[in-house]
């Protein structure tokens, strides 16, 4: 079963009007909806969408997808949070488990310009130091624990240590369910299940110790819909809903249809290593107009941004806006 009904249609993706001068072009009527259904699924769960910004690495999709119900931005760097953050966004968790001590200085400034902000950890290191600046610093940090890494036996003593630790507060626990392998995305509502099972017992766990955990945030896009039948998940994270690819039309998340973006067939460049691990053969499929759909989201919005080459929001053919994806390095 996919997320998006409907199964893969090699007729293509409906091209309005013509794009033959576009790049890489964003259909919004397509975009729009994919926002909107995934939005909708997940609510209708009672739960939260956050919205990964390693799908496209721009703000103004990350704007959209706020403005369309999204309770949230997850980033990568502290410095995307607070650029988020310039464009309204109110709610932002660097969602790595970062572990170098130049990068607490940065944190204490996104703190300070996000509403809400948290940050992925996961050892006690990060967090008695990060606690010890933003203290002195007046300030308080949301930390979420990254049970990816750590052990089962580790997790309740780093809550603990969280909780006895001024400058910071536990905002809960948060995972990723990645599905790497053909066997993972084929059983991937298991996979999710599984994943989110984990963290609804971790967060039990530190409520039963006297801790407030309000955050259950399982992440990945493919394995939301397990992941959604767990009581106790408070949140899904995920990237790809908003344009979905062609490695997700494959695997059957999606119909082919529902992928928003396209490459022109004169940029295949763009399109190397642009593959889902499930697939590693398929780095683009054939869409209507001589256009190609990229395999894997993610791997192009890096090269886009790499190679300075902008997403173009098209309307019935009509340019609407151009965004480009950017680094925001926390140091350099």
């Amino acid at each position: 079963m996919g997320l998006l009904p409907g199964v893969l249609q090699l007729r293509g993706w409906p091209v309005r009007g013509t794009m033959t001068d576009v790049a890489v072009a964003l259909d919004a009527q397509v975009l729009d909806r994919n926002i909107v259904r995934f939005h909708q699924l997940v609510a209708a769960a009672g739960r939260v969408t956050r919205a990964h910004f390693k799908a496209h690495r721009t703000v103004e999709l990350s704007a959209r997808q706020v403005a369309a119900g999204a309770g949230g931005v997850s980033v990568h760097t502290a410095r995307t949070a607070i650029a988020l953050a310039a464009v309204g966004v109110r709610d932002v968790v660097v969602a790595w488990p970062w572990r170098e001590e130049w990068r607490w200085p940065v944190y204490l400034e996104a703190a300070r310009s996000v509403e809400r902000f948290a940050v992925h950890v996961d050892d006690a290191e990060t967090v008695t130091g990060l606690g010890a600046l933003a203290a002195a610093g007046g300030a308080e940090i949301g930390v979420r624990l990254d049970v990816r890494h750590l052990p089962d036996d580790g997790v309740l003593p780093l809550a603990r240590l969280v909780d006895a630790t001024g400058g910071v507060r536990l905002d809960g626990v948060s995972a990723y369910s990645g599905a790497e392998t053909r066997a993972d995305i084929t059983d991937r509502d298991a996979l999710g299940q599984r994943q989110a099972e984990r963290l609804v017992r971790f967060a039990e766990s530190i409520r039963g110790d006297g801790i407030d955990c309000p955050v259950v945030s399982a992440g990945g896009m493919p394995t939301a819909l397990g992941a959604l039948r767990v009581d106790g998940v408070t949140e899904i994270v995920a990237g790809a809903y908003a344009t979905l690819d062609a490695g997700m039309a494959e695997a059957g998340v999606c119909a082919l249809e529902d992928v928003a973006v396209s490459v022109a067939a004169e940029r295949v460049d763009l399109l190397a290593g642009c593959a889902q691990p499930w697939a590693p053969e398929l780095e683009s499929l054939p869409s209507a107009g001589g256009r190609l759909l990229p395999g894997h989201i993610c791997p192009l919005a890096k090269a886009l941004m790499h190679s300075g080459v902008e997403l173009t929001l098209v309307d019935e053919g009509r340019t609407v806006e151009r965004w480009l994806p950017r680094a925001r390095p926390d140091r350099g």
